[in-house]
């Protein structure tokens, strides 16, 4: 019987004071209300919030169901201020290639990133997926390929800028007490135009021997626009693994919100998620491709086909983010307003 390994993670941390656990919600949101009347400049002021740090009201804590442990399908489910969803999209067990003796899973997840009230925003994301063995000592799956990956400028913005740097120098002289002085003024005018945009990085995570065991990604705001970061993502994670053996994975958000949000909703136990347990023998879900996948060779899948961002959804628009790979590798990444008589929900 195989036997299960707590996951590892870092320890979080979440800036500002903590509540005490009987404290109402609706307390801490009138509290905040007064103080966002009464200081507006607070408007720019922005807070780390570790995302396990869990609300006692908000059932924030997403538990593995007793009953049917395996594979969940919501990751985590945060709701507040700024709702911050994961769900499972996909899970695919098979082998990596008809040449290759190892196996491999295919998976992919959609992340959701909403302000529930006006002017609030989030401003940075940071994603973690930690893979491991759910076997004590067999090594864990490694990561083949994620989509996004790299870099990525999205819904880039330019502005012009003009600033005047200037002082003031005194020249003085003096001969048989007699004093003949002057005063200048000099200025320099600079007219530049700066170019800023959303960022979006994607990149695998290392252990300690170096082994690709899990994937990051990190979301900017557009600094000069300060909209936050786009409120939907789509990734994609293809492992290959050496044994059949089930595994899990651990995997950890934390964003970077306004001032105002932080204050509101995100107090309490620190408490995580529990980790998503992997069983290689459960069947395939085939929810994003109905055809279903070539289970003996899961590692043809071309994992930037199903990458896709969205900023935002207005009534019968999309402002969508698509990115193709060319025959060399080399990521083209576009923006476009797609107009819709109904957008589906993701």
């Amino acid at each position: 019987m195989n036997q299960l390994v707590p996951p590892r993670s870092s320890a979080d941390t979440m800036s500002g004071r903590e509540a005490p656990n009987d404290h109402d919600d609706d307390d801490v949101e009138n509290e905040t209300l007064g103080m966002e009347e009464d200081d507006p400049d607070l408007d720019d002021t922005s807070f780390s919030i570790g995302l396990n740090k869990t609300g006692q009201r908000g059932g924030y804590h997403t538990r593995n169901d007793p009953s049917a442990p395996l594979q969940r399908q919501t990751v985590t489910d945060r709701r507040g201020a700024i709702d911050i969803r994961c769900k499972s999209r996909e899970v695919i067990h098979g082998y990596f290639g008809p040449e290759s003796d190892g196996f491999a899973t295919f998976l992919v997840y959609d992340f959701h990133f909403d302000a529930t009230k006006r002017a609030r925003r989030i401003a940075w994301a940071n994603v973690t997926f930690e893979f491991s063995s759910s076997v004590a000592g067999a090594p864990a799956p490694e990561v083949q390929a994620i989509a996004p990956l790299g870099r990525h400028a999205l819904l880039s913005t330019t502005q012009e800028e003009s600033y005047t740097r200037g002082g003031d120098l005194n020249a003085q002289a003096g001969q048989m007490g007699v004093s003949v002085g002057g005063s200048y003024k000099w200025e320099k005018t600079v007219n530049r135009t700066t170019t800023d945009d959303t960022r979006l990085i994607g990149s695998t995570v290392c252990d300690q021997y170096g082994k690709e065991v899990g994937a990051k990604w990190v979301l900017h705001e557009n600094d000069s626009t300060k909209t936050g970061v786009p409120s939907f993502l789509r990734t994609a994670i293809l492992l290959k693994r050496a044994d059949d053996n089930m595994f899990q994975c651990a995997v950890t958000i934390d964003v970077e919100a306004d001032w105002k949000t932080a204050m509101t909703r995100f107090f309490g136990a620190k408490e995580k998620d529990d980790p998503i347990l992997f069983d290689p023998d459960l069947p395939p879900t085939n929810k994003l491709r109905k055809s279903g996948y070539d289970t003996e060779s899961l590692g043809s899948i071309n994992v930037d086909d199903f990458f896709d961002v969205t900023f935002q959804t207005t009534f019968g628009d999309a402002v969508k983010a698509h990115v193709r790979a060319d025959e060399k590798g080399v990521v083209e990444a576009r923006v476009e307003s797609t107009s819709e008589s109904l957008v589906p929900s993701k």
